[in-house]
C-alpha cells in the first residue's frame, strides 16, 4: 500500500497537468471506442480473412473470461476498496462503488496484447507497450492502485495465453505455426480414417490398397471402432492399426475412457502429413482436426453424411452425389491425390484359428459341402432393412426343395433367438452355423456358392470374397 500510495502523490506532483487530464479522459471514454474497434475488425477481416476472423473470436471469448473472471470471483475474493474512496488527494469523477483488485481494463488489455501477438507476429513489439499506456491511465484517473493493474495484466497474460493454446489445439489449420504440406513431396506418414461400419470399412479397402501402390514407401495407418478391427487384420497394405472404442466412451464415460482417449490422441497428434477423412461425421471431422496434420482430404459439403464435416477439412473432393457406388466415392479420395489407375480388391484375411475352427464345423456336418451352400441371414442393423422373417423360411425352402441346394442360417450377435424361430419356420432340411466371431464368418462365408440377405455387414463380407 505505501507504494501505491507514492505512485499516486508522484502523480499529483510531477506528472498531472489539466491538458493531459483532458487527453487520458478522452482515450480512456468507453463512448469512444465503437467507431475504432469496428474500424480494425473490418480491416482485419478484408486483410487477414480466416485468420482475422478467428483472431476476433479468440479476443472476444478471452474479454469475456476475463471480464467474468475477475468480477465474479477475484474482486469478491480480494474486496479491495478503490484509492479514491480513499486518498483524499484524487478527485475521480468516475470513482465507482466496484471493487478495485485486480483491474478489469487492465485484463482486458493484456489479453488483447497476448492474443495480438501470438496471432501476428513481431505485434507484440507495438500492442504491448500501448496496452502498458492504456492501463497506466487508470492510476493516473485514480480509479486503480498500480498493483491492481499488475495483477489484472498478469489475469490477462494468463488468458490470453491460454484461449491461444485451446485455439491451436483445436484449429491447428489455422495457426500460423501449422506446417505448410509440400505437394511436390510425397507423403511419408498417411491417416485413414474410417471408424465403421462393417460395410463402409470393406468398401474402403480398395482404397487403401491403391493408396499403397500410389506411394509404396509410406507409413499408412487407419483409425478404426474395435467392433471393426478384425477386417484389417494382417492386412498387407497397412502399417499401423488405431482402434478406439467411441461408442463405448459415450455410454461408458469414466477415468478408464479418458485413458483411453488421452492414449488414443497421442497417437495420433503431430505425426501425420496426410489424412484422409472417409467417413463425412461430424465426429470423425473433429478426430482429423485433432491430428493437427497440415493437408486433410474430405468430401464436398454436400457428400458428407454430416455437413459440418467439411469445416475440418483443407481439401473437398468433387461432389458425386448418391449415384456414384461408395467404394468409387472412397477411391475418388485417392484419385485427387493422382492415382490414374485404382484397384478393386478386398484382402481380407483371418487368423489360423478361425480357419480351424470352420473346418471343424465342416468335419462335424459332411452332408453340409456335400452339394452348393446357400447361406440365409435374416438379420439386418436397421429395422427399416428386415425382411418378413416367413419370407427367408418359404425362400430357403423353394431353394432346398427345387435346386437341391443345402441351405445354412447365418446368425450374429443378438440373433441367436431369432434365427431358432426361423429353424422352426423352415420345412426343408437345413443347417444352422455356430456362433462366429467376425473372423470365423469371414472363413464361413468364404466357403458359400451364394449368399442371400439384407442390407448388413454379412452381405458385404460375401461380395468380398
Amino acid at each position: 500500500m505505501e507504494f501505491d500510495t507514492a505512485v499516486f502523490y508522484w502523480i499529483k506532483e510531477h506528472l498531472q497537468s489539466q491538458a493531459l487530464d483532458i487527453w487520458i479522459t478522452i482515450f480512456t471514454d468507453k463512448n469512444n471506442y465503437p467507431i475504432p474497434v469496428i474500424a480494425t475488425v473490418i480491416a482485419l477481416l478484408v486483410l487477414r480473412k480466416k485468420q482475422g476472423i478467428w483472431f476476433v473470436i479468440v479476443i472476444t471469448l478471452a474479454i469475456l473470461a476475463n471480464d467474468f473472471i475477475i468480477h465474479n470471483i477475484l474482486k469478491p475474493l480480494f474486496a479491495r476498496t478503490r484509492p479514491c474512496h480513499v486518498l483524499d488527494i484524487l478527485n475521480s469523477v468516475r470513482c465507482t462503488a466496484s471493487y478495485s483488485l485486480p483491474s478489469i481494463q487492465a485484463g482486458n488489455l493484456f489479453a488483447l496484447a497476448t492474443v495480438s501477438a501470438l496471432f501476428f507476429r513481431g505485434s507484440g513489439w507495438v500492442v504491448f507497450p500501448l496496452a502498458v499506456l492504456f492501463a497506466a491511465s487508470r492510476s493516473y484517473l485514480g480509479v486503480h492502485y498500480p498493483t491492481d493493474l499488475l495483477a489484472g495484466g498478469l489475469c490477462g497474460i494468463l488468458i490470453g495465453i491460454l484461449f491461444c493454446r485451446a485455439y491451436r489445439f483445436l484449429i491447428p489449420s489455422y495457426d500460423p505455426r501449422r506446417r505448410v504440406p509440400d505437394m511436390n513431396q510425397p507423403p511419408q506418414n498417411i491417416l485413414l480414417i474410417k471408424l465403421s461400419s462393417l460395410g463402409d470399412v470393406i468398401h474402403a479397402l480398395p482404397s487403401l490398397r491403391t493408396l499403397r501402390q500410389l506411394y509404396p514407401k509410406a507409413h499408412i495407418a487407419w483409425i478404426v471402432e474395435e467392433k471393426c478391427k478384425d477386417l484389417l487384420y494382417d492386412n498387407p497394405d497397412l502399417d499401423e492399426l488405431i482402434v478406439v472404442r467411441i461408442r463405448h466412451w459415450r455410454r461408458h464415460w469414466n477415468r478408464q475412457s479418458w485413458r483411453e482417449f488421452k492414449a488414443a490422441l497421442k497417437r495420433i497428434q503431430g505425426r501425420f502429413d496426410l489424412v484422409i477423412e472417409m467417413q463425412g461425421l461430424i465426429k470423425t471431422g473433429l478426430i482429423a482436426w485433432l491430428t493437427h496434420a497440415p493437408r486433410i482430404i474430405g468430401f464436398d459439403p454436400r457428400d458428407c453424411r454430416e455437413r459440418p464435416n467439411a469445416w475440418f477439412t483443407h481439401q473437398k473432393i468433387p461432389y458425386m452425389g448418391k449415384q456414384v457406388h461408395v467404394v468409387d466415392r472412397y477411391l475418388a479420395m485417392i484419385r485427387a491425390l493422382g492415382a490414374e489407375t485404382v484397384t478393386k480388391e478386398f484382402p481380407l484375411r483371418v487368423p489360423e484359428e478361425a480357419e480351424s475352427k470352420i473346418e471343424a464345423f465342416w468335419q462335424d456336418n459332411p452332408e453340409l459341402p456335400a452339394q452348393p451352400i446357400v447361406a440365409i441371414h435374416h438379420g439386418v442393423g436397421f429395422p427399416t432393412k428386415r425382411w418378413p422373417m416367413e419370407r427367408f423360411a418359404q425362400l430357403g425352402d423353394r431353394i432346398a426343395k427345387e435346386l437341391g441346394f443345402n441351405i445354412l442360417l447365418t446368425w450374429g450377435p443378438g440373433e441367436g433367438e431369432s434365427v431358432k424361430q426361423l429353424s422352426a419356420q423352415m420345412k426343408e432340411r437345413h443347417w444352422v452355423s455356430p456362433k462366429n466371431t467376425l473372423h470365423e464368418s469371414i472363413a464361413m462365408l468364404k466357403r458359400m456358392s451364394l449368399f442371400i440377405g439384407c442390407d448388413t455387414g454379412p452381405v458385404h463380407l460375401s461380395a468380398a470374397q
